[in-house]
């Protein structure tokens, strides 16, 4: 298949600043943006004369929550045109669809026109943290011990995060299309799902994951669970969907509100950063679960992503979201009444001796 190029160009000035800083030792980062329809450098970073392991804690820095981005990235391993270089592909969750596409197509655009031999890695990551140096030899070592994306794999990840797209504009069916290939639900998946958020049933809780060797969403287990103990069921090192069905009462009425959470540790507290390309087989699959549950008849009430059990998500903060509590309006400032003169006094006043 094909790769699809954005036809985003490399502006000539941020040629110049990479030929600039490839024979400088001084520098170490270029922040690479689309703007004006041009791949441009926004931001440069200088090296602190430490070993170039030392300073990738820089980079999340630079890195904003909802914009994508390139990082040019100096190493300190020379070679006969100036130095190896890292190319960090930035690609948040919470940015448009549109900017995910874009910066997808464009990232081999960006290699060639640099030259894809001076790139010693090449790193797509959708959290800053992915960047900093824990997160960067947690992906060394990913590469020694997994497979890495293959160029068939690189080249779809433009259609990945469209089938994504379309998937959540309502065009889900129960397969979720992962590096091309259709992730169908397990049997087993498709039961305990509709056991969980079935009222009449006394579990209401369904682990699921993705299993890359059968190519199938599976049912890692259920249970009854009660929404005090959602934390305990969070794994902190693997990526994971849950699907709940929380029964309780509200305002007289009772209810049995759907609740899907996808988890993806990042490496930030106690948890360990799963691999990025997990990551991308599972944000790539939400909206194939969410249409597993519909499937049942159901609708999902809320939806939540978090990255650390213990600290993103409780029952408080479920409640709050699905039942929030109501504004208290302050009341509003009311000037006080200048006091009146009262009335006329007589002073009585003695002339000076």
């Amino acid at each position: 298949m094909a790769s699809h190029s954005s036809g985003i160009p490399l502006s000539e000035e941020a040629r110049a600043a990479f030929s600039e800083a490839n024979h400088d030792t001084s520098s170490r980062i270029l922040k690479i943006q689309i703007k004006d329809e041009k791949l441009q450098v926004v931001e440069k970073v200088g090296s602190e004369g430490k070993p170039w392991e030392e300073e990738l804690d820089k980079v999340p820095a630079l890195l904003e929550p909802a914009d994508a981005c390139y990082i040019l990235y100096r190493t300190d391993v020379e070679c006969d045109g100036g130095y190896e270089w890292a190319l960090f592909c930035y690609v948040p969750d919470r940015c448009k669809v549109k900017q995910k596409m874009l910066y997808a197509s464009t990232r081999a655009e960006l290699k060639l026109s640099i030259g894809s031999g001076s790139f010693l890695y090449d790193l797509f990551g959708t959290v800053p943290d992915d960047f900093s140096r824990k997160g960067f030899e947690a992906y060394v070592t990913m590469q020694k011990s997994d497979a890495p994306l293959t160029e068939s794999e690189e080249q779809r990840l433009q259609e990945i995060m469209q089938s994504s797209a379309e998937a959540g504009s309502g065009g889900a069916s129960s397969s979720v299309i992962v590096h091309g290939v259709a992730f169908a639900p397990h049997d087993e998946a498709k039961a305990g799902v509709a056991r969980v958020l079935d009222p009449s049933q006394a579990e209401n809780y369904a682990q699921l994951g993705l299993d890359e060797a059968s190519e199938q969403i599976i049912l890692r287990k259920t249970s009854t669970l009660a929404l005090s103990d959602i934390q305990s069921v969070i794994p902190n090192d693997i990526p994971a969907f849950h699907v709940i069905r929380y029964s309780h009462e509200h305002e007289g009425e009772h209810l049995d509100s759907i609740i899907f959470v996808y988890s993806c540790p990042d490496g930030s507290g106690n948890t360990k950063s799963a691999p990025v390309k997990s990551r991308m087989m599972y944000s790539s699959s939400k909206s194939g679960i969410e249409a597993l549950v519909e499937e049942t008849g159901h609708k999902v009430d809320l939806k939540l992503e978090i990255n650390d059990g213990e600290t993103d998500i409780s029952e408080e903060i479920i409640v709050n979201k699905i039942h929030p509590p109501p504004v208290t309006k302050k009341a509003a400032f009311s000037k006080p009444k200048a006091g009146g003169r009262g009335p006329r006094r007589l002073v009585s006043r003695t002339a000076p001796q």
